[in-house]
């Protein structure tokens, strides 16, 4: 049987991003090389029990949570107190993803933006959509040289490449759902 290692490399990269660590941070804290760090985040290394180990120890996760999604199950349900907050750097708000993560094709996210916050191209990938739906309050998205105000119920649909900021430009807390395909955090 062989391991699913590409899903096992996308949650140790998604739990790395989520706690704030570099590759710099990881190899410090692992003893293994930034280099196979990477391969294995992407996919390229299988690593041995012994580095998935010290991976786990410094990313202070159980083993088992890298191995959860093997099986393909194509449900997840995400309950409300399991939810993961994602952190982005250059971005301020609450970030709850809503779908499974891993390597999902898709991803879902609660955003909360107080009255100031701020996103900017908080996803690595440029391939893919997005779709952002306000469902209380009111912001501004900017997209390489246009500017879009959109208030609750309103929604955007653009292409990930372009680059974009999207802030709480009013005076009330703002929720939207951003979906994303093809993430990459």
């Amino acid at each position: 049987m062989t391991l699913p290692i590409e899903l096992i490399g996308n949650k140790i990269r998604a739990v790395r991003k989520e706690k704030g660590f570099t590759l710099e941070v990881m190899a410090t804290k692992t003893g293994l090389s930034k280099g196979l760090l990477s391969q294995v985040e992407r996919g390229i290394s299988q690593p041995s029990l012994e580095s998935l180990w010290r991976i786990t120890k410094a990313l202070e996760a159980p083993i088992i949570h890298f191995f959860e999604d093997v099986e393909q199950s194509h449900i997840h349900i995400v309950r409300k107190e399991k939810r993961r907050q994602m952190i982005f750097p250059d971005s301020s708000g609450t970030y709850s993803l809503l779908s499974g993560g891993g390597a999902s094709r898709l991803a879902v996210m609660e955003v909360r933006l107080k009255p100031g916050d701020q996103a900017k191209d908080v996803f690595v990938s440029q391939d893919g959509e997005e779709c952002l739906v306000v469902i209380e309050g009111e912001l501004v998205i900017r997209l390489t040289d246009d500017e879009h105000h959109l208030e609750a119920g309103d929604s955007i649909y653009f292409d990930k490449a372009q680059l974009h900021t999207v802030s709480n430009v009013g005076e009330v807390d703002c929720l939207a759902i951003w979906t994303v395909s093809s993430p990459r955090f």
